[in-house]
């Protein structure tokens, strides 16, 4: 289980440092993604801080459990924010696009059940 919990922290993180970081640096593909779901800027930048949070969360949680479990849990909430963006801009397509938010919350949660496996033992 730990390989597990590994390797799907290790992807994670990486997906999260690629969105995180692109919020962070106002890259092309962020801002567009900002713009269609008519996000403010600085609250834009604020989530891409607490991805890329997230990531040093995720990856020292390989060795420091409780932490990668409290990060873990907040990338749950993020991904639910996130498809609740998707939701407010009642656009089919985008909502679409959020399937996406869905795997990654599915994909967290199986991280986090894997966390709190790891330190009941």
């Amino acid at each position: 289980m730990d390989i597990a919990r590994i390797v799907l922290s290790v992807i994670l993180s990486l997906m999260l440092l690629v969105t995180g970081g692109g919020k962070v640096l106002d890259l092309a593909y962020a801002r567009a993604n900002r713009v269609k779901l008519n996000v403010h800027p600085l609250f834009w930048r604020v989530i891409g801080v607490l991805e890329v949070a997230a990531v040093v969360g995720l990856v020292w949680g390989i060795w420091f459990v409780p932490f990668g479990l409290a990060a873990a849990i907040g990338v749950a909430l993020l991904m639910i924010g996130a498809f609740g963006f998707r939701l407010r801009t009642g656009d089919r397509a985008i909502v679409k696009e959020g399937l996406a938010d869905i795997a990654v919350f599915v994909l967290i949660l199986v991280v986090i059940t894997l966390d709190i496996i790891d330190l009941a033992r």
